[in-house]
């Protein structure tokens, strides 16, 4: 019998608390701690997902002997910092994604987790989803024949606040790096790392892109478009189109619940998967059986596919004129 994992949280917000209720559905997995520079905020998500350990700073928690891995759920500018800080306590870390600010960040993060020996993962819960992996194993074996073009998007509309999250590059505001990341990863699982991207943005006044398209050339002579905004509220539907057929992961595509095929000549088939939770225990219970098995990097979601994407995003970022502030985004 393999023995429970005790996880922490660093950051008691929107994505933690969503986080946390998938613990229900993963026995193995127990929230053990939780971190927040704001005591009464911590206290809180304490007591509402019964949480047995409270921290008020990030190192009095990775000092913890008794956490195994810690989630790290707090805005992405702040990932490269707090990911440094646990992996030099050996503590094992998901990372919310994207991993990092830029690919000179992602690089250093992963060659430390390599070098001390150290899980770590970007917590794509996309890749997770039985959605997911059915649509690699039908692409895998010839279902719609050779991949020659996909097409994603990612969209929501959010009220303009120029001092918000959103909106704000000191916070890493800007649709690619919030949700431009879900179509990028699906087009670099499906079609690996592209030779060439094109991207154009329409940028906000505070200089963080709101609407931004990019379209990725690889090897093969594939291409993928991926549009991604937070003015607009799009289809969220993924199609992958091959030589033999389509395949549609319905919407919202990046936790699909139902894959339609269908052939050029008009044979269709749907394959449904439906869930309970709201998804994160899928990503929850992966990483939690590769602390279990003793991994340093996940199967499905290798280093490699998280230095890939923050390359992309640097190259669409670069193109689109978006700079962020910190000077340890490099």
């Amino acid at each position: 019998m393999k023995r429970s994992i005790n996880w922490a949280i660093l950051g008691p917000g929107k994505i933690a608390h969503k986080f946390a209720d998938a613990f229900r559905s993963v026995p193995d997995a127990k929230l053990y701690a939780i971190a927040s520079r704001d005591t009464a905020r911590g206290k809180e998500f304490a007591a509402k997902f019964k949480v047995p350990k409270t921290y008020n700073t990030y190192e009095a928690l990775v000092a913890d002997p008794g956490v195994d891995i810690v989630y790290i759920a707090t805005p992405h500018p702040f990932h490269y910092e707090q990911t440094l800080l646990c992996l030099n306590h050996k503590k094992a870390v998901l990372c919310e994604k994207p991993l990092t600010m830029s690919l000179g960040n992602a690089s250093e993060m992963i060659s430390l987790a390599r070098s001390n020996g150290t899980f770590l993962m970007e917590a794509m819960w996309s890749r997770f989803f039985p959605a997911t992996i059915k649509t690699l194993e039908l692409i895998r074996a010839g279902a719609i024949g050779e991949i020659k073009f996909l097409h994603a998007d990612f969209g929501f509309a959010a009220p303009y606040n120029p001092e918000g999250r959103v909106f704000n590059l000191k916070l890493g505001g800007g649709a690619q790096l919030d949700v431009g990341v879900y179509p990028m990863f699906l087009a670099l699982l499906i079609l690996g790392k592209p030779e060439k991207i094109q991207a154009l943005a329409h940028r906000a006044p505070t200089g963080a892109d709101e609407t931004t398209s990019a379209q990725f050339y690889f090897k093969n002579g594939s291409i993928a478009q991926i549009m991604s905004s937070v003015v607009a509220d799009t289809p969220k539907q993924a199609e992958i189109i091959g030589t033999q057929g389509t395949l549609v992961m319905h919407s919202p595509w990046h936790k699909s619940q139902a894959l339609t095929v269908t052939k050029n000549n008009g044979e269709k088939k749907t394959f449904d998967f439906p869930y309970p939770g709201i998804g994160f225990e899928f990503q929850l219970a992966h990483a939690t059986l590769c602390i279990q098995d003793g991994l340093k990097e996940s199967t499905l979601m290798p280093h490699a596919l998280s230095l890939w994407m923050a390359g992309a995003a640097d190259d669409i970022l670069n193109q689109c004129g978006v700079v962020y502030p910190q000077n340890n985004f490099s």
